[in-house]
């Protein structure tokens, strides 16, 4: 059977033609954002499994009770004395408060990269984690890409409650940096003492 040109049949299959189109298109635009990062016009933007800082993603490894939850150009405050440990063989051994740290010297007043981790109810006992903290930045007309390693192990007793650990690393510069990129990745130890 032959539709009229304005006919209900005519209608009928110009809407089904418009919606085939309409979700090839949809599925094509999903496509081309998800490969060119949706974040790229946003300062910055955290999603579950990847996080985008100045337009850049990184993929994250997400521990299931050690887990980056957010991270972001700040300023490093005064006073953050604990430091976590760049040696595997004595990592630092998490507090039973959530509290404020650093990955390098601090200078109150320069720029930095924060790192917001939760450790939550269930972790293991006395296992070490390495964190691997590959940043790139520029200053002026150089661009600077540093690599940072820190260890710590979980308390001796089991949490009562989620805790927070905000973590600092610190440019050495007031202002002028421009941050580029940056990947964080967690990875459980065999043993204490013992990372790959």
């Amino acid at each position: 059977m032959r539709f009229r040109r304005g006919g209900p049949g005519a209608r009928r299959t110009r809407a089904r033609y418009v919606r085939r189109h309409a979700v090839a298109l949809t599925a094509v635009v999903t496509v081309l954002l998800a490969l060119t990062g949706v974040g790229l016009g946003a300062h910055f933007q955290v999603i579950h499994s990847t996080e985008t800082l100045a337009g850049l993603q990184a993929p994250t490894d997400f521990l299931p009770q050690w887990q980056q939850v957010g991270s972001l150009a700040g300023t490093s405050p005064a006073g953050v004395v604990r430091l976590w440990s760049g040696t595997a063989t004595a990592p630092t051994r998490l507090p039973v408060l959530s509290s404020t740290t650093r990955i390098n010297t601090l200078t109150a007043g320069d720029q930095a990269l924060v790192w917001v981790f939760n450790e939550t109810v269930g972790i293991a006992l006395s296992t070490e984690i390495e964190l691997r903290f590959v940043l790139q930045y520029h200053f002026g007309t150089a661009t600077t890409s540093v690599t940072a390693t820190a260890y710590i192990e979980t308390q001796r007793r089991a949490l009562g409650a989620p805790l927070s650990f905000t973590v600092y690393w610190d440019s050495g510069q007031a202002t002028g940096v421009t941050w580029v990129n940056q990947l964080e990745v967690s990875l459980v130890c065999p043993a204490v003492g013992t990372c790959p």
